[in-house]
């Protein structure tokens, strides 16, 4: 049983260094001959500042911000990637404006998957870490039944763990709101800068701007899904062996 799980983690382990290597090495060849896809790819260029330039002279921004808050208020219910919705607002609205908009609208976010989980429960999330397996993750966020400050910044970290999930549990633990709200918005700052400058480079993909910061993206987003795949094997192998001796002892245990 260790063996295996041994295993299944160094395989797992093996895949995402090979995946974010693989896209870091294309990603890179192609920061080397950015200026020749510049001048191959001119007209799709063009054809990305055109309508940048046509977004950029639209009489009612209001209407934008509007377009975009109702987007983040079907996130709420749908699957869509809050980098995207980053994204979307560097596209249409200068850095820093688009920055200011980000947060608010991720502060909305994160209020309503709070209230969510403080009436409705941890949702899939709580559900999970009930499983035997991985119980010793959800003690560690529970940290004394008061909720962990560290694991609900270093999840907003993270971007292969869903923002909502998490957002919901730590409502249904009543984790005090205002430390809530700020950890969040903390977690969450290096990638909502990132994103959101992605999203203001887009009219050029092949600038090193733009690569430069999917480089990151890639980079980040690999190491951190290894670490925590160490991280789960390691612990998990640990509970298994746990688990093992406790059987064994309740197996040879003598009822008088």
């Amino acid at each position: 049983m260790k063996s295996t799980k041994r295993h299944q983690t160094n395989l797992i382990s093996c895949i995402i260094v090979m995946v974010t290597a693989a896209v870091l090495v294309f990603l890179g060849i192609v920061l080397y001959y950015h200026k020749v896809l510049e001048v191959r790819f001119d007209t799709i260029i063009a054809w990305f500042t055109r309508i940048d330039n046509a977004v950029a002279r639209l009489d009612s921004p209001i209407e934008i911000i509007l377009c975009i808050f109702a987007l983040y208020i079907a996130k709420c219910q749908l699957p869509i990637p809050l980098s995207f919705l980053c994204v979307v607002s560097g596209m249409v609205f200068p850095l820093l404006q688009a920055i200011i908009l980000n947060v608010v609208f991720m502060f909305f976010f994160f209020s309503v998957k709070y209230v969510e989980g403080t009436f409705l429960g941890g949702g899939w999330a709580g559900m999970i870490l009930n499983m035997k397996k991985i119980r010793f993750i959800r003690d560690w966020i529970h940290f004394k039944g008061n909720g962990n400050p560290y694991v609900l910044a270093v999840t907003r970290l993270i971007p292969v763990i869903p923002v909502g999930m998490v957002s919901k549990y730590y409502g249904s633990m009543h984790y005090d709101f205002i430390y809530y709200s700020l950890l969040s918005l903390l977690g969450f700052a290096p990638r909502l800068y990132i994103y959101t400058k992605l999203g203001a480079a887009w009219t050029n993909p092949f600038s090193v701007t733009f690569i430069t910061l999917l480089m990151i993206i890639v980079g980040f987003t690999g190491v951190t899904s290894l670490i925590f795949n160490i991280f789960y094997g390691i612990r998990s192998a640990q509970m298994t062996k746990t688990l093992l001796i406790y059987s064994e002892k309740e197996k040879y245990r003598i009822v008088l």
